[in-house]
Parts: structure tokens; C-alpha cells; sequence
């Protein structure tokens, strides 16, 4: 019998892991009247979709290799984590891949083509996503999770949304959000690793 809550929490975890940064983005775009909201929230959830297939058939490789040898893919996100925790004090421009975007005419007819887009942009939520179907990769498992990150979607557009007319909330959330997140990451992937190599361990050594 599968556990609904560890899926439950580690969907969550991954989702909030992998979406700080966008949410930023997303403000950026609600504040944008070109840009309807029905259309940015097709677009969120066309990229995120995009996102959960490719990570879905990254994970694919876990059917051919040792569940031992696919927990290692846990070093990615703590990898990341490190990154982020390194680059701390610089100011990077969470809005920048949007303004690049609006610069391209024909993406301007098509509003949640360039959401989608911008949402798919990023190669580090593949690799986090893929790290949590490989070593959560029963079937139920798997539905629970997306249906977790799905659900959060909206949850983050309607936040997004939200908070467009209130930038000091949003300003505090930004600088909470980037100090939290590396933390977060780590944290993942060493429950990965352990997922992978102790609890297996300590169920055969009981």
C-alpha cells in the first residue's frame, strides 16, 4: 500500500522548490495588460505540464537501472542548493526571461505561448522533477505528485495574482524565498539519497 502523505509532501516540496523564482515572473505578467489572466494560467499550466512529461521521461531510465544507482540523482538538487546558496548575494532579475520574451512579436499574439514558454525555460526543475518520479516511481505514486503540483499551480497563479497590487509582501516574500529555497533543495535531495540507500538498509537490517 502506497503512503498518500510522503508523495503528498514531497509533490509540495519539490513543487515550492522549483517555483519560488516564478512566481516573481508570473507577477510580472499579471501586471502586464497585454497579457489576459485566463491566458497566463493556460500558459502556467501548459508549461508546467511540459515540465512533469519531460521530467516523466527522464525518470524512464530508473526502469533499466539499480533503484540504488538512480537514488545518486539526488545529488542533483543538493547541488543546486549549493549553487543558489553561493549566489545569495548577488541581484538577479527574476523578471528578466519574461522581458526577453515580450521582445518577440510573434510570441505577443499568442500570451500563454510565452508563459508556457517561460515556465518551461528553466533546465533545473527537469532535473529536480526527474530526481523525485525516480525514486517515487509507482504508479500511484506518480498520479499523486502530479495531481500535488497541478493543484499547486493554480494555487501559485491565484497567489501571483494576488499579490500584484500589494509589492511590499511581495518584496519581503522574494527576499525570504531566496534564503529558504537553497535549504529547501538540500534538503530534498538528501531525502532522496536516504530514500534510496538508508531506509532500504535499515528495513533489511530490522
Amino acid at each position: 500500500m502506497v503512503d498518500f502523505f510522503g508523495p503528498v509532501g514531497i509533490g509540495a516540496i519539490a513543487f515550492v522548490a522549483t517555483n519560488i523564482d516564478d512566481s516573481f515572473i508570473l507577477m510580472a505578467f499579471f501586471a502586464n495588460s497585454r497579457f489576459p489572466a485566463p491566458q497566463i494560467v493556460l500558459g502556467q499550466y501548459v508549461g508546467m505540464g511540459s515540465l512533469i512529461a519531460a521530467s516523466l521521461l527522464g525518470s524512464l531510465i530508473a526502469l533499466v537501472v539499480l533503484n540504488n544507482l538512480i537514488g545518486l540523482i539526488g545529488i542533483f538538487p543538493i547541488a543546486i542548493g549549493i549553487k543558489d546558496l553561493l549566489e545569495l548575494r548577488k541581484k538577479d532579475d527574476y523578471e528578466e526571461p519574461a522581458k526577453q520574451l515580450l521582445k518577440s512579436k510573434w510570441l505577443a499574439y499568442l500570451p500563454f505561448l510565452t508563459v508556457a514558454t517561460v515556465t518551461f525555460s528553466g533546465g533545473e526543475e527537469i532535473g529536480i522533477y526527474t530526481s523525485v518520479f525516480a525514486t517515487n516511481n509507482e504508479v500511484p505514486e506518480v498520479i499523486i505528485i502530479i495531481s500535488v503540483v497541478m493543484a499547486l499551480t493554480g494555487v501559485w497563479c491565484a497567489t501571483a495574482y494576488h499579490l500584484v497590487n500589494r509589492p511590499l509582501i511581495a518584496s519581503s516574500i522574494r527576499r525570504i524565498g531566496r534564503v529558504v529555497l537553497p535549504f529547501v533543495l538540500i534538503g530534498l535531495g538528501i531525502y532522496i539519497l536516504a530514500e534510496a540507500f538508508l531506509i532500504p538498509s535499515l528495513l533489511l537490517s530490522s
